[in-house]
């Protein structure tokens, strides 16, 4: 089933077929209406100029000398750059150029002033005449060139020409005046700035003077006196770790002399002591005195006077040399002592030496901070002072950056207004606005158009019938009597389009029937649906129809089958089969009949049909009797299938009464008639009453379209002729 939402390029043909007049109509008055405005609309000119932007202009003074009004530089050749020129040669200051070069403002020509009014008319303001400018001025950049065409519109030709000339000669005069004034300014900068920077320079030179006269850098260089410096330190450092030497040495040699044993003088064993002279001859002395004493004691004993004047000198050797190693040893401390003073009067001058050279170099990153501000504006100074001169060349000169390659000719044929692209867009405006129209009006219509439609309503869509019809044939009418059980009297009689399925068996009508028949056959699977209802929202939407065409299906699947009519208001199945209304429905409903009496046999095997009888006053009224019910009942069980054809609920609520004794009603809705509202309405009411909605058929389908989005149930299949055999059965065309 197709979905509506979606694009169906034959619904849009349906729409377009439908509607079709109301969308030539749009057509024609579109394109008329096109070709009024463009009969009226003034001829319109077209001039144009072509300029080239010359990324290599002369340099008389040398690529050497830049312009400091260099436009692009090596960002001449981007896209960027030529836009921007192009949206100048469209600004308001060069349309301003323009207007007030040639007077536009004061020309009544120029803004289309007619005739009669010129002699009132007092001019206009530059502003208005520029913004008219630039509303006829369209300027297009010629691809993978450096050439731009300007375009001037208007509607005098020669006008048109001079007006595009005029704009590229402003925009020339822009560009070099642009240059020359950023040449000035700049000129004017770098006078202010080379002043500044030269009294600047001035100072810093003042600054590193007075520094060297306050720390005398005139006589001796800082590099100089900073070698000095670091000479003494280095000496210094030397001599300092030669003290120290010097003095652990002696600190040594003191510690061992006053650790030497000196109660026996010959004991001492010291090498400043082992080698000094007096001592070694003392101790000389006193060993040769003390082997004498030790070889006279054997001789003369201890109380011998030489014993005794021995003794004497022995004792005054030892007090000699232990003088002479006290002696020994306060010379080591003396020079022990001397050597901390000097080692400490080096490390004072060392520190002094230090200090002195870190001093020298603050004066020295000082020195360097005056000298480099001296030298950066010494190196500005001698740029600024180059760039001026520079530029006082540059501003002399008068280099434009862009040339004329062809000027404006005067042009011979208007470009406006363009006759056929008007009536060709008069045309698809037309035809645009009727198929716009078209679909509103489609999407206004309220009826049912599709499959689809008819589900949303909440009834599922058992089938659907094409649109059918017919000529003429010999049929036979039934007559039943009382001598006789029944009879055909042939007669001519209009072929009906009712019994379609039974005159033409293998047509698309009659398998679209049978189909219905099958899905009712499905719907009650649980419980057959013995007796149905037939009706519709609306009168004329096919009702009748369908329910004797379901009724042939049915019998032709050899069920028997009743078919009554309970339109008591219009009834017609009679006709349908060329029976007469003298018995029928009321005939048993007011007990002057028996069913079974007034049922009479169709020519169409196992079908039999209860007309309406006479038409009552109270249908309504009849309907609700219990001898309806019993003749519900009965009609149940004599046949296999009972149809009940019922007035249409939108008119009458006759249905509404018969559906809740009927096992099941079976709405018939037509396509493109029958409103959503309508069917929707009937269904609520049907089911309000407590009827058994078992769906829907779609009647009066058109083959040929198929907007209606219904292939189930087999239509689909059957509507193409040509799927029987050739000869088998005529195709009925489709009619109302």
């Amino acid at each position: 089933m197709a979905n509506s939402s979606s694009f169906d390029f034959r619904e849009l043909l349906g729409v377009g077929l439908k509607y079709r007049w109301t969308i030539v109509g749009l057509t024609v008055l579109s394109t008329v209406l096109a070709l009024a405005w463009t009969v009226r609309q003034p001829k319109i000119y077209e001039a144009t100029c072509s300029l080239e932007y010359d990324p290599s202009p002369p340099r008389p003074l040398g690529r050497e000398v830049e312009d400091v009004a260099e436009p692009v530089s090596n960002f001449w050749l981007t896209q960027e750059f030529y836009e921007t020129q192009n949206k100048i040669l469209e600004s308001r200051q060069v349309a301003e150029k323009v207007v007030r070069k040639l007077a536009l403002h004061h020309d009544p020509g120029f803004f289309r002033v007619a005739a009669d009014k010129r002699a009132s008319w007092k001019g206009r303001t530059v502003a208005a005449a520029a913004q008219r400018l630039q509303l006829q001025v369209r300027v297009e950049q010629v691809k993978e060139t450096r050439i731009v065409v300007i375009h001037v519109e208007d509607t005098n030709a020669q006008r048109a020409a001079t007006l595009a000339n005029a704009i590229a000669e402003a925009y020339i005069e822009k560009t070099v005046e642009d240059r020359l004034g950023s040449t000035v300014d700049a000129l004017e900068w770098l006078n202010k700035q080379l002043g500044s920077l030269r009294s600047e320079l001035e100072n810093a030179e003042n600054a590193l003077h007075d520094f060297k006269l306050e720390n005398n850098v005139l006589s001796v260089a800082l590099e100089d006196r900073q070698n000095i410096v670091a000479n003494q330190i280095q000496q210094f450092t030397q001599t300092l770790t030669e003290a120290r030497a010097k003095r652990i040495e002696l600190g040594a040699r003191l510690e061992t002399l006053r650790k030497a044993d000196r109660t026996n003088p010959l004991a001492v064993s010291v090498s400043e002591i082992d080698h000094h002279e007096g001592i070694m001859a003392l101790r000389s002395q006193y060993r040769t005195k003390s082997a004498e004493h030790a070889s006279l004691a054997k001789r003369y004993g201890e109380a011998h006077p030489k014993m005794l004047s021995l003794s004497a000198e022995i004792d005054a050797l030892r007090k000699q040399i232990e003088g002479s190693i006290a002696g020994v040893v306060e010379s080591a401390d003396a020079d022990l002592t001397e050597a901390r003073r000097f080692e400490t009067g080096l490390r004072r001058e060392l520190d002094q030496a230090n200090r002195a050279g870190l001093e020298l170099n603050l004066r020295e990153i000082e020195y360097q901070r005056l000298n480099r501000q001296r030298q950066n504006k010494a190196k500005l100074h001698a740029i600024l002072l180059e760039r001026t001169a520079e530029t006082n060349l540059t501003k002399m000169l008068r280099i434009a950056v862009v040339r004329i390659v062809d000027r404006a000719l005067k042009p011979a044929l208007p470009v406006k207004p363009r006759v056929h692209i008007n009536l060709s867009l008069g045309v698809i405006a037309g035809l645009f606005a009727g198929l716009g129209l078209a679909f509103v009006l489609s999407r206004m219509d309220r009826t049912l158009k599709s499959a689809a439609d008819a589900e949303a309503l909440g009834a599922t869509v058992l089938g659907a019938l094409p649109t059918i019809g017919g000529g003429r044939k010999k049929g036979r009418k039934f007559r039943k009597s009382k001598d006789a059980r029944s009879r055909y009297e042939p007669q001519d009689i209009s072929e009906s389009r009712d019994l379609i399925v039974h005159t033409h068996p293998r047509s698309a009508v009659a398998e679209c029937c049978r189909t219905v028949r099958t899905n009712l056959t499905f719907m009650g699977a649980d419980r057959a649906l013995e007796v149905l209802e037939i009706t519709s929202a609306e009168p004329r939407e096919g009702k009748t129809t369908v329910a004797v065409s379901l009724a042939i299906a049915m019998a032709q699947s050899g069920k028997r089958v009743l078919l009554i009519d309970t339109d008591m208001r219009r009834p017609r199945i009679h006709r349908a089969f060329g029976l007469g209304s003298d018995v029928g429905v009321t005939s048993v409903l007011v007990g002057e009949q028996a069913l079974s009496d007034c049922a009479a046999e169709t020519e169409v095997p196992n079908l039999f049909v209860l007309p309406c009888g006479p038409v009552p006053p109270n249908p309504a009224e009849l309907l609700h009797t219990p001898q309806f019910r019993d003749l519900v009942a009965e009609a149940r069980r004599t046949f296999d299938r009972v149809i009940l054809d019922s007035p249409p609920l939108g008119a009458v609520t006759d249905a509404a009464i018969v559906g809740p004794q009927v096992d099941g009603t079976v709405l018939v809705v037509k396509m493109g008639e029958t409103s959503r509202d309508a069917a929707a309405s009937v269904i609520k009411r049907l089911r309000d009453v407590g009827a058994n909605v078992v769906g829907t058929v779609l009647n009066q389908i058109d083959a040929s379209a198929s907007r209606y989005g219904y292939n189930g149930g087999g239509y689909y299949y059957y509507r193409r002729e040509g799927y029987y055999a050739p000869g088998d059965e005529h195709q009925p065309q489709a009619s109302a």
